[in-house]
């Protein structure tokens, strides 16, 4: 007879109130969502790819790029209205966010171009001259 792992429902309740609890204490009782992003960089662009789920429209969503940083901000909002004590159990993150993130190089955020599909938004910013070039230095260590 092998041994099987006892993990009882109460168990369970426990370990979320925990986490939530550590959490509430982490963010000072914010609640806090930061969109998951990843950036790459091509030749001539960089390349941003957030997800977004839970956003309806490309209208819910600010983007501002700087010469050196990338922004964005919106609300994920409740679709249907439950009145929160008819709630049982609630793990899905609804209200504002926003997140701002160095990039690599020098852009040229007048010609950034944004395609919102599917929960996924794609920034596209092309890379000034300077930022094109790619200079090394190597450094001497004592």
């Amino acid at each position: 007879m092998g041994l099987r792992r006892w993990d009882p429902p109460e168990l369970n309740t426990l370990r979320e109130q925990m986490n939530r609890m550590w959490e509430f204490l982490r963010t000072g009782g914010r609640e806090t969502v930061m969109p998951r992003i990843d950036i790459h960089q091509t030749e001539d662009e960089v390349v941003a790819v957030a997800e977004l789920p839970g956003i309806p429209s490309r209208d819910d969503i600010e983007v501002h790029v700087t010469e050196d940083s990338l922004s964005i901000r919106g609300e994920i909002r409740r679709t249907h209205d439950i009145r929160e004590e008819d709630y049982i159990h609630s793990e899905r993150y609804y209200g504002s966010f926003s997140r701002t993130l160095p990039l690599p190089v020098e852009v040229k955020p007048e010609e950034a171009r944004g395609r919102f599909e599917n929960g996924l938004l794609e920034i596209r910013i092309p890379k000034t001259e300077a930022g094109k070039r790619r200079n090394t230095h190597r450094v001497e260590i004592n």
